[in-house]
């Protein structure tokens, strides 16, 4: 008997004596009625632990039955100490971290586990608690997604600000400086009706000049949507956009009640249209662009087609201009509503965004 007691397999530790969980009946109850995975390791001295006992949590969570676990290292389940995606952290005599490993069918499974060694005896256990946190470590992925994106639009927007502003000023420079000049050989020839002219001309350049820095301006942040309301801010944008791309703008819209204060409704329906006229401008060769924005059962409804060339949508994800409409779905989504958009070669592009308009006062009417 003596030599058999030494030579058979440690069970799980027993519930500690004189204590609520003395109860070994009570102790089975509370291991196989937790929310949480729980696993029983014997830590050998040398050597990967091995898997004594696991609660039905534990089995429905890694997609392995009892007879598949018990008695195998822990190694089985797809994960090693190696592999935590934090150093664990101490808390009331237990080590928290996390741990990337794969369930029995394949796919990824993220838990943030609880150890704590107990011994019994000569045999040194490790008590290790489980909770999935698989989505929530998806949900910080496509966060850390998404702000990337973001910091790349501001990126881009920075750089389309940089390059009005520099086209501008490099024009303004040139312009005047050859103005100047000319003014100047006009004055020392006595031609003073002919410089008088010359300073005219410089004049008119200025003007040009300046309307074009305080659009870059108006288009990196419009005022008017703060002053005459997103109605009024639209009228404007579209207004610059057809004088400088030459793509005519057919316009339908809502009414609006011009109240002088923008909500967070306003700005995302302004930089979806910003962005679907930039896409216009720079890919779509179009004649002419329709844009509709209306309201339906409580859902603002905003429509930008154009009758360009358009493209093979089985190809976004190779064109540069893909991020433009990742980043305004996103946007959408932001939001509470929708983004879609469809093109076909030779068939134009519609871009179209769908959002709910929150309850109490609005913008719209």
């Amino acid at each position: 008997m003596k030599t058999f007691s030494k030579t058979r397999r440690p069970g799980p530790p027993a519930p500690v004596s004189g204590t609520a969980l003395g109860d070994s009946g009570l102790y089975a109850l509370l291991f196989g009625q937790a929310r949480d995975s729980i696993i029983v390791l014997e830590l050998p001295s040398s050597g990967v632990p091995v898997i004594r006992d696991a609660n039905p949590a534990a089995l429905a969570l890694h997609g392995y039955s009892m007879g598949e676990l018990v008695g195998k290292p822990i190694t089985v389940l797809g994960a090693s100490p190696n592999r935590s995606r934090f150093p664990g952290r101490k808390s009331s005599g237990s080590t928290i971290f996390e741990v990337r490993q794969k369930r029995r069918d394949g796919t990824l499974l993220v838990t943030e586990v609880t150890a704590r060694n107990v011994r019994q005896g000569a045999v040194l256990y490790g008590i290790l608690i489980e909770r999935d946190i698989t989505r929530r470590t998806e949900l910080e992925e496509e966060g850390r997604q998404v702000s990337a994106r973001i910091m790349l639009a501001r990126e881009a927007e920075k750089k389309r600000l940089a390059a009005s502003l520099h086209d501008a000023i490099g024009a303004m420079q040139v312009g005047m400086s050859s103005a100047l000049l000319l003014v100047e050989a006009e004055v020392r020839q006595g031609k003073k009706r002919r410089a008088y002219a010359r300073i005219a001309e410089a004049r008119g350049l200025l003007k040009k000049v300046t309307s074009d820095l305080k659009g870059a301006c108006v288009e990196s942040w419009p005022p008017g949507l703060s002053v005459s309301g997103l109605g009024s801010a639209l009228h404007e944008l579209l207004t610059r956009f057809s004088l400088r791309s030459g793509i005519s703008v057919h316009e339908d819209k809502a009414s609006y009640r011009e109240s002088g204060t923008e909500s967070p409704l306003d700005i995302i329906i302004y930089r979806l249209a910003q962005e679907a006229l930039n896409n216009a401008e720079k890919h779509s060769g179009a004649g002419n662009l329709y844009f509709e924005l209306g309201v339906d059962s409580g859902w603002l409804k905003l429509s930008v087609r154009d009758d360009g060339r358009g493209f093979d949508m089985g190809k976004t994800k190779n064109k540069k201009n893909s991020l433009g409409l990742k980043i305004m779905a996103e946007a959408a989504e932001s939001a509470g509503g929708y983004f879609s958009f469809y093109s076909k070669p030779g068939d134009g592009t519609l871009v179209k965004a769908e959002l709910p308009i929150p309850k109490g006062p609005g913008t719209l009417l």
